[in-house]
């Protein structure tokens, strides 16, 4: 079995209509719902996590009190940080890095956790060929993950310059739950894959007003590429 987990119930739209002996909704004790299918005979998990790192990380932990879950993969949107990324663009998750982490006057530079807990966590990349194989066009980068939405350039460039200075290079995408999905797949030594839409362009004011729109869109193609994963005996 294995989880697939959207920010929003729009996320998994296309995997609901097309997961075989889908259940009726489960509740967890957080009050998250999740169904359970098979897609491509894998039995999976398809659930909502919430759009807060802090809701994403309860959600999954009770996920994992329930189920043994070698693999969760990660459906959503975001910002798109790389400046050579077009809206819609999707992004396969190189590793994931925490914003807004800071323990200097405890020895830990910017972004370091304390307790032994990472301070960027890398992620399953093994099903990248196999996607591009197929046709899907994918960009790759890393994750800045933090409770904030933040949209104003300014404001992540302060954050770079601050706490990731040393990560100026290979940042794709921001969003506001994957950290917290991240540290619970290290936690429970699961395997995490992670693909992302650019739903909006930093910088471009504009598109601020299409961005559900525009990630209601790519969930049909994120979809795609999960049943593509599942349906090639990936996992």
């Amino acid at each position: 079995m294995i989880a697939i987990l959207g920010s929003r119930k729009d996320d998994l739209l296309y995997l609901c209509e097309y997961a075989d002996e889908l259940s009726e909704e489960m509740v967890l004790p957080c009050g998250g719902k999740y169904q359970i299918g098979k897609i491509g005979g894998v039995e999976v998990i398809l659930g909502n996590a919430g759009e807060s790192n802090f809701l994403s990380a309860i959600y999954l932990s009770e996920l994992f009190a329930l189920y043994p879950l070698p693999t969760v993969i990660k459906l959503g949107d975001g910002v798109a940080l790389d400046p050579e990324a077009e809206l819609g663009d999707v992004i396969y998750v190189d590793a994931v890095y925490p914003h807004g982490v800071n323990y200097p006057a405890d020895g830990y530079r910017y972004g370091e956790i304390p307790e032994g807990i990472p301070s960027l966590f890398p992620l399953n990349r093994e099903f990248l060929p196999l996607l591009e194989e197929s046709g899907f066009k994918i960009r790759h980068g890393n994750m800045m993950s933090g409770e904030k939405a933040i949209y104003e350039k300014g404001e992540f460039e302060t954050i770079l310059k601050r706490r990731f200075l040393y990560l100026d290079k290979g940042m794709g995408i921001y969003d506001t739950c994957g950290y917290g999905v991240a540290l619970t797949c290290h936690l429970h030594q699961a395997n995490l894959v992670m693909l992302m839409s650019a739903s909006f362009i930093l910088g471009d004011e504009e598109g601020k007003v299409n961005m559900r729109k525009v990630a209601l869109t790519n969930q049909v193609t994120l979809g795609r590429m999960v049943a593509r994963i599942l349906e090639g005996g990936a996992l």
